[in-house]
């Protein structure tokens, strides 16, 4: 067994685990939704991924390997301690903590296969790339939620069998040498692949969430679960699938390249990635672990110096590049031209391999893991626990409609948890006809890359639309039981630090007439409206409006509209038709202290009466969910 190859893997896994903790938790708690300024958090970030820097500088005086594995304890015991944090501070700190660990441990593992034999450059680089399909397949058999996001007694299981896992692979990696005549170092350059291969695969290749985006199917994140299991073999020899290094580059450009040039209007909807895209994701990650296999393909002469300089600045890579894709919200710019940023260190890793070695490696038995793989993410029941609506939803007689709107925060409570399955009971207790969601998240790496949207649509029997306002990953839905007719997507100009867009569906009402439902998440450059760019958004909206009402529609308008009715611009909307059934003044923001604010509406033409709003003051977002049942006069 190749157990540098196996540690590498399960510490991959566990070093994973506390990004996908460590990236939402700076947005939502130390970021405060906004309140801290990108180059705080910047900053903040930045000096945990510098924790490496200090081995790399005394390497001299430290031995590598033994680093490598006291820092593995610490990545372990850690580990389980993010599993029992419940959000907040510890919960930042503690996922900081482990993120700066984790790096130092990799970066030292790196050093180590310089002059220790039990560990070879090979070795170590293919161990991540197995981490990283490891990785997919739990998240891919979660349903994409991790098992730090879980209570009860099977997740910690699940924990405890990857420590355990982990500890048995150190072991053995720790009694046994690679093989071979001495040490087989890579070369040094090969290390500034390591950024990039996580920002990638986590980003886009390998991440199931994004698969079953595309793909509108859990059979797509299978296949893209499955093709992460099958790169392994690619990484380990690239020469197996690609005959030249130039080819899997290849691969992977033109995957980028599809990725950002495809989305288009799909069923009436703009920015949607076609399904045809999905088949990017799979050629993307065969390109991507076919780079890593020929930055190590061959041994060659290293330092450790070198060796170390290059992880870092590799891993730094990794917290350098997702803040550029988060900083494009307050720079405007594409940030999908970031993953091609992320090409640039993958060119110099694999200018300095070493001679080819003789064909070699077992590829029957990472087929037959790939295999498994499949099997296993398509025919596995969910083990999503705490999902489960115990209510069957079936359509209300009443010819009424209730609806709901909630800014969802990417599924992020106030505490920084990740609590989709507390908006989820909630919106369930409600009981809604439609439901309007804004800041919808569908597999973004900034996040942890979760499927919100359709396990949302799952748990509460009902369709989704999907719109995306910013990328095709991040944007506003809509969930209905209701019969739906037609649907609508609006494009609004752009002000604020996101894209802004409308989503239209029409509906019948039981009399015949035809109902529009527009969602919808107002971007304004400032929250006073007196850019004209704001103002815009608001003309934009109230003309959907007038044009419904013009076929003889009325009209539902729902979301995050960020602003409140005494805000001048507000008579945009009234002059529409449209008013605020609310009798009363409601809070739409947990977390504010003093008098009510409210930015999040559900406003009707006046072809509507209302009654029994609903507003609920819980903590599992940074919005309340507010609803209110309708009525055509």
């Amino acid at each position: 067994m190749r157990w540098d190859r196996f540690a590498v893997a399960m510490g991959t896994v566990l070093f994973l685990d506390a990004l996908r903790v460590f990236l939402p938790s700076l947005i939502t708690l130390f970021g405060r939704a906004g309140e801290t300024s990108p180059e705080l958090m910047g900053l903040y970030a930045l000096a945990w991924f510098l924790a490496p820097l200090p081995f790399v500088v005394l390497h001299h005086r430290l031995d590598p390997a033994r680093t490598a594995l006291v820092t593995a304890a610490v990545l372990a015991g850690g580990r389980v301690a993010l599993q029992a944090t419940d959000g907040g501070g510890p919960q930042l700190y503690l996922s900081s903590l482990l993120v700066g660990v984790g790096a130092v441990w990799l970066v030292t593992t790196a050093m180590a296969t310089v002059d220790d034999p039990r560990f070879s450059g090979h070795g170590v680089m293919v161990g991540v790339v197995t981490g990283i399909a490891a990785t997919a397949v739990i998240h891919t058999l979660l349903n994409t939620v991790d098992l730090v996001w879980r209570d009860g007694v099977l997740p910690w299981i699940g924990v405890l069998v990857q420590i355990g896992l982990f500890a048995w692979a150190l072991f053995g990696a720790w009694r046994h040498d690679t093989g071979g005549s001495g040490p087989r170092p890579a070369s040094a350059l090969a290390w500034l692949a390591l950024g990039p291969l996580l920002f990638l695969s986590g980003l886009y290749t390998a991440n199931p969430a994004v698969g079953e985006v595309i793909g509108d199917s859990p059979v797509a994140a299978a296949l893209v679960t499955t093709t992460a299991v099958l790169s392994v073999m690619v990484a380990a020899d690239p020469r197996w699938f690609t005959g030249h290094p130039v080819l899997p580059f290849v691969l992977l450009t033109g995957s980028l390249i599809v990725l950002w040039a495809s989305p288009t209007e799909v069923g009436g909807v703009p920015g949607v990635w076609p399904s045809w895209a999905l088949m990017a994701l799979v050629i993307g990650q065969i390109g991507l672990a076919g780079c890593a296999g020929w930055a190590v393909h061959g041994a060659v002469r290293a330092g450790r110096a070198a060796t170390g300089r290059a992880a870092f600045g590799g891993l730094f890579l990794l917290v350098v590049l997702v803040f550029a894709f988060y900083a494009s919200y307050d720079l405007h710019y594409d940030n999908a031209l970031v993953s091609f940023l992320a090409l640039i260190p993958i060119v110099f890793a694999m200018t300095g391999r070493g001679p080819a070695p003789d064909r070699g490696g077992r590829p029957w038995l990472t087929a037959g893991a790939a295999a498994f793989a499949l099997i296993a993410t398509v025919t596995a029941p969910s083990l999503h626990t705490g999902f489960h609506v115990e209510r069957e939803r079936v359509r209300d007689p009443d010819p009424g409609l209730r609806v709901a709107a909630y800014n969802v925060r990417m599924g992020f409570g106030m505490d920084g948890r990740y609590a989709l399955h507390d908006q989820i009971e909630l919106l369930d207790e409600d009981f809604p006809d439609i439901v309007v969601l804004s800041e919808v998240d569908r597999g973004w790496l900034l996040n942890g890359g979760h499927e919100a949207l359709s396990l949302m649509a799952e748990r509460l029997g009902m369709r989704a639309y999907w719109a995306p306002a910013d990328g095709p990953l991040w944007g506003d839905a809509i969930l209905t039981s209701r019969e739906v007719i037609e649907v609508r997507g609006h494009t609004l100009t752009p002000s604020g630090p996101t894209g802004a867009q409308a989503l239209e569906i029409v509906l019948p009402w039981e009399d015949g007439t035809r109902v529009s439902v527009i969602a919808t998440h107002v971007q304004p450059e400032t929250y006073d409206f007196t850019a004209e760019s704001s103002r815009e958004q608001l003309r934009d909206l109230a003309g959907l409006v007038t044009a419904a009402r013009a076929e003889g529609r009325p009209v539902v308008l729902a979301g995050d509209l960020n602003i409140e009715p005494e805000n001048p611009a507000w008579s945009i909307l009234t002059d529409a038709g449209l008013h605020d059934p609310f009798e009363r003044p409601f809070n739409t923001i947990p977390s504010l202290a003093g008098p009510p604010q409210e930015i999040d509406h559900i406003l009707v033409t006046s072809e509507f009466s209302a009654e029994n709003p609903e507003n609920r003051d819980v903590p599992y977002s940074d919005h309340r969910m507010i609803s209110v049942a309708l009525e055509l006069d």
